[in-house]
């Protein structure tokens, strides 16, 4: 992959974000706040329909901690905008009905023994 193509995801990302800094070797931009955080996560998984944690924490690193991008993803599930599966891949919901297999909503989410190893960061 050319280094153009590996900007272009970041340039969709951060395409509303404030420039703070910029010069010919970096760009400062201020860090999304929770609502821009959660269009942004439910975007990359509208574009790649499955991303675990890790994937996005790729796309996002030096914009958001891997712990805001879980509230995030936390809420987004109670909202019923997202759904993850048994193997940590989440989904946008409106894919749901295409899925097969097992997945979590918001309400199962919390109702399984899961729930507390993807608060824990263990699994």
């Amino acid at each position: 992959m050319m280094p153009e193509e590996l900007e272009r995801p970041r340039e969709d990302i951060t395409r509303n974000l404030t420039v703070i800094y910029q010069d010919d070797d970096i760009i400062v931009y201020t860090a999304p706040n929770e609502d821009e955080l959660k269009d942004i996560l439910l975007d990359l998984l509208r574009k790649y329909q499955k991303m675990n944690i890790r994937e996005l924490h790729g796309h996002l690193s030096g914009l958001a901690s891997e712990d805001k991008i879980r509230m995030a993803l936390n809420d987004l599930l109670k909202d019923n905008k997202v759904v993850v599966d048994r193997n940590g891949y989440f989904y946008p919901a409106e894919l749901a009905d295409e899925l097969e297999g097992e997945y979590y909503s918001e309400y199962d989410w919390e109702m399984d023994e899961y729930s507390a190893s993807y608060h824990t960061g263990y699994y």
